[in-house]
């Protein structure tokens, strides 16, 4: 009896850790460029880095850095319902020191996480990035504040 009890356990275990592994698998295939961010089901949100544009001179906002960069981002609404931009948190890293973003300037008004994108709709966005230097890469970690299980997401960006 202890041994069909010791079976049994050991395949309920054994088809636990499989399903677990295949999920896995399955989440992680197919991104590429892209980003998926959470609203209120999976893959409500993509957002797809289109262009990098560095401006190599010192920027001094507080700290000083070496150059600053303007990301343009597509962000596309897969889901039901509209999602307002700036409910989307993004925490920029390079060289794993945090760096300041904005999202306008006196020079150009860059549109950044601001407005709202309708379910069906993509919006062109552009935020601005200090750079301590131009040959690390940038992260970026992003995370919906409407998302239940309050996953965040890593993008690495080569600058160079």
């Amino acid at each position: 009896m202890k041994r069909v009890k010791l079976i049994g356990m050991c395949t309920i275990l054994f088809i636990a850790c499989m399903c677990t592994t295949s999920i896995c698998i399955d989440k992680s295939e197919g991104y590429g460029n892209d980003v998926w961010i959470n609203n209120m089901s999976d893959n409500d949100l993509k957002i797809r880095v289109i262009d990098v544009s560095i401006l190599e001179e010192k920027i001094n906002i507080g700290n000083v850095y070496d150059a600053s960069a303007i990301l343009t981002m597509n962000v596309a609404n897969n889901g039901k319902y509209d999602v307002e931009l700036s409910n989307i948190d993004i925490y920029p890293y390079q060289g794993g020191k945090p760096i300041k973003y904005f999202i306008s300037t006196s020079q150009e008004n860059i549109n950044g996480f601001i407005g709202n994108v309708k379910s069906g709709e993509s919006k062109n966005i552009k935020i601005g990035l200090t750079l301590h230097n131009t040959k690390e890469s940038i992260k970026l970690e992003m995370s919906n504040i409407e998302d239940i299980t309050n996953e965040k997401v890593m993008k690495s960006i080569k600058i160079k």
